[in-house]
């Protein structure tokens, strides 16, 4: 949202409650620029933060290379957890997602980065961003382990790249915590291809003793193959097409139910005339949580008549935050990309078969468990497994009708190399706006 320029003007004129931040030596809080040519003008507002506490304000021009943030440094105990809270108001911000966010340092008393006790040196770490409340207030908050050997934590808030912009940061906070609880969770990917199959019942029929198997296992989501309904039957896609909910669904429901677990597979869905590929997700009390049509259709599916999807839905459940892609989605980064911004920690797959490297890439980029469920069990194609945020193939499949587990820690943090830090907070700030091609 841009403001107009007026509201600058205004800005000079609120002197009794607005102080020039270089006029309070005694602050904690400092203004930082990289450059001074790019340095934007700060402010602070003592009663206009969060219910009537100091607020930090940038301010931007119409200049859009602009980079600035607010900085203090506060005392911690090395070889603990911290808590970095802040509120923003971000309804002033022209570019909130790339230009607005927190970040934590962990530095020693002579201000140089330190290292964690595995050798990896210490990166920034972002604070993640809620939804805005509605006095267009974001919270950013993370909770992060300060190496043994730091002594300070440097806190910036920043505003960057954000022509004719205000940025409100108030009610900051970097408090000693308990380390984030485990979140382990047990994905199973089912190799199993229907056979003779007369009807979609029958074909889950068919899968349940692999379903039993992985309940057996433990499993809290299994993921079976693409257009299960359709696979080992002489029928046409229109006729297996059907609507969701439906027969299918209703039947995945209970064997959901059944098995205690979360069940991902995909159907051909009906909806008026239009037929989709449509992976479903239905949850252990029988019920359907969501679906996701598929975005990037294969050639032979849309000289077919199959229609795309237009959106990347997430599914926030006990396990975590769940979303779904199908095939030749994975060729496709924008896919995987989608669902990782709108918070997918987890992608479950139904495909028929692709490029294993493309599973690799997705994983790696977006920082989330992937789980595909192929007919496959060539090296050179897809395999049915379990794929973590290395890229690293867990578990796989190497012989036809398997169940495969793995066990993951969601809240386990990953050092993506040693000068990447952890990458997928940054995912919201770092890929580009609106400069791609269409």
């Amino acid at each position: 949202m841009r403001i107009p320029s007026c509201a600058f003007v205004l800005v000079s004129f609120l002197t009794v409650s607005l102080v020039q931040a270089e006029e309070c030596s005694t602050a904690l809080w400092k203004p930082y620029s990289p450059r001074d040519e790019i340095r934007p003008e700060f402010q602070i507002d003592k009663q206009g933060g969060l219910d009537g506490q100091p607020g930090y304000v940038i301010v931007h021009d119409q200049r859009d290379a602009l980079d600035g943030a607010w900085k203090c440094e506060l005392p911690i105990e090395g070889g603990q957890y911290y808590q970095l809270s802040v509120a923003a108001n971000l309804s002033e911000v022209s570019e909130p997602r790339r230009g607005v966010y927190a970040e934590v340092w962990f530095t020693n008393e002579k201000d140089q980065v330190v290292k964690y006790e595995s050798g990896d040196q210490s990166r920034p770490y972002y604070a993640a961003a809620a939804e805005p409340d509605e006095a267009g207030w974001t919270r950013f908050t993370g909770t992060f382990p300060a190496p043994k050997s730091a002594t300070k934590g440097v806190v910036k808030l920043q505003l960057r790249w954000s022509p004719e912009s205000r940025v409100v940061w108030s009610d900051v906070s970097l408090q000693k915590a308990d380390p984030p609880k485990a979140r382990k969770v047990r994905l199973a990917a089912i190799n199993y291809r229907p056979r003779n199959s007369k009807s979609s019942l029958e074909s889950l029929a068919q899968c349940e003793p692999h379903l039993a198997e992985a309940s057996d296992q433990k499993a809290d989501l299994a993921v079976l193959g693409e257009v299960l309904t359709a696979v080992g039957r002489p029928d046409s896609f229109e006729e297996v097409a059907e609507p969701i909910p439906g027969p299918t669904t209703n039947r995945l429901g209970e064997l959901a139910a059944k098995y205690d677990m979360y069940l991902v597979t995909s159907i051909y869905e009906k909806s008026e005339y239009k037929i989709f590929n449509t992976a479903v997700l239905v949850g252990p009390d029988g019920k359907l949580v969501g679906k996701y049509r598929k975005v990037c259709l294969a050639r032979d599916e849309y000289r077919k008549g199959v229609a795309p999807g237009d959106s990347f839905p997430v599914f926030d459940t006990p396990l975590g935050k769940i979303g779904m892609m199908i095939c030749f989605d994975v060729h496709m980064p924008e896919v995987a990309r989608g669902l990782a911004a709108n918070g997918a920690e987890i992608i479950a797959m139904p495909i028929m078969g692709g490029d294993p490297n493309l599973a690799k890439a997705r994983c790696i980029e977006n920082q989330v468990y992937l789980v595909t469920a192929s007919y496959s069990i060539n090296d050179d194609w897809m395999q049915s497994g379990v794929w973590d945020l290395s890229g690293t193939l867990r578990t796989r499949a190497t012989a036809e009708d398997t169940v495969v587990i793995a066990e993951v820690d969601l809240a386990q943090p990953y050092l993506w190399r040693a000068n990447m830090g952890q990458f997928r907070p940054r995912l919201r700030h770092e890929r580009p706006g609106n400069i791609l091609p269409p």
